[in-house]
């Protein structure tokens, strides 16, 4: 009688008989045969002609139970929470934003420091029960900040044997607070900079353009979640945006009651010279960040007055209060006298807005307005 075993070399086989890649090995071949074998992805068993049953057996497969998740001790990670002078993500974004905020964001985000080559740091990827699935071990250049050719995992490095990683969202233990919406991008390094410059979202990353996965976003369930795809580089064959467009539409079905928007900004907004490099949402932001900053440098060149020193809106909108029906702002005068091209990222409507919440104080009920605007200028969203 004839046996089929089935070939560790699940590999070798380029595509299931179900017509899926064979990328991730899920379709398992019998040894000798291409098209013959078990694929995990469609359950089915597909079995060679049987000329002849009486003098042929075949193996039943029973599936194999599911591995149990690993993860690594949270002392490994505590242990890499140092030595950030020798960190070359972590003096890039000292470099940028200065010491203080840089290490907000090194805290909230848990960045380590790695021993594997000199400079390079750890994204530890901590889920929302705050256990420890791995570290990604990545190198940047700390006066650009642009990723070199070099990258491992926590778990190889320290050698641990039959680790079964189970990725999570990089930032998922950040998702405490209910009422921020959460903004998706590719990158650890694009998630970390926009926290820093737009505080109004919990930024999380989904560690590559083909990191759209169900498993990973059921973490969001109940929550509004806006999409930022990278821009495409000339010559790739798949459209980020359309990809993350595409996935956007079935994890709404998949995930009930949460909203996933894709922004296309980039795709609006980018040049030649934008998708050449294949920007990312970080990229604008810091380059809108370095035009304000010469716009500030020069004006005080030319050493025109400022009635009073630049604030964030954020900041601004704070300060404004409500007093006998005129809204006055942090040095107690009416807002009404604010020189609002001090105030970063505001549109004419809104500053109008602003003039008009002045004479008429029932809109200060609606101020989250003014906060919006901004952002809905800056990421005009596509629902999926």
């Amino acid at each position: 009688m004839e046996v089929l075993d089935f070939d560790k070399k699940r590999n070798r086989v380029k595509h299931c008989p179900c017509g899926k890649a064979n990328k991730d090995g899920k379709f398992v071949p019998y040894i000798g045969f291409e098209d013959k074998g078990y694929c995990h992805s469609c359950c089915e068993v597909f079995l060679p002609e049987q000329d002849n049953k009486a003098n042929q057996h075949f193996e039943k497969f029973i599936p194999p139970p599911p591995k149990p998740v690993s993860f690594i001790d949270p002392k490994i990670m505590e242990s890499t929470l140092k030595k950030y002078e020798e960190n070359n993500f972590v003096i890039f974004l000292e470099s940028i934003f200065g010491k203080i905020k840089a290490m907000e964001a090194v805290e909230a985000y848990k960045i380590g420091t790695s021993k594997n080559w000199n400079g390079a740091n750890i994204f530890w990827q901590i889920d929302g029960r705050h256990r420890i699935r791995s570290g990604k071990i990545m190198l940047y250049d700390s006066n650009s900040g642009k990723r070199q050719s070099k990258n491992s995992w926590a778990h190889t490095v320290l050698k641990m044997e039959g680790f079964n990683l189970s990725q999570c969202l990089f930032g998922e233990h950040l998702l405490g607070d209910q009422l921020k919406p959460i903004g998706i991008v590719e990158s650890e390094k694009t998630a970390i900079i926009s926290s820093l410059l737009l505080p109004r979202f919990i930024w999380l990353a989904s560690g590559g353009k083909e990191g759209i996965k169900l498993g990973k976003f059921q973490c969001l369930k109940d929550r509004k979640v806006y999409l930022f795809p990278d821009l495409t580089k000339l010559g790739d064959k798949a459209n980020c945006f359309d990809l993350w467009s595409d996935e956007a539409k079935k994890l709404s079905k998949e995930i009930p009651g949460t909203t996933f928007l894709v922004s296309d900004y980039l795709e609006r907004n980018a040049n030649f010279e934008d998708k050449k490099e294949g920007l990312d949402i970080a990229d604008y932001l810091l380059k809108w960040q370095l035009e304000y900053k010469n716009e500030q440098n020069e004006r005080n060149e030319r050493s025109e007055p400022l009635q009073q020193p630049f604030i964030s809106f954020n900041d601004y909108i704070k300060s404004i209060q409500l007093t006998n029906g005129i809204l006055i702002n942090g040095n107690g005068y009416p807002a009404s006298w604010d020189d609002l091209k001090q105030v970063d990222h505001i549109e004419n409507r809104t500053k109008e807005f602003i003039r008009m919440a002045v004479k008429n104080p029932a809109l200060y009920k609606v101020k989250n307005y003014l906060l919006q605007s901004i952002y809905n200028q800056l990421f005009n969203t596509n629902q999926k």
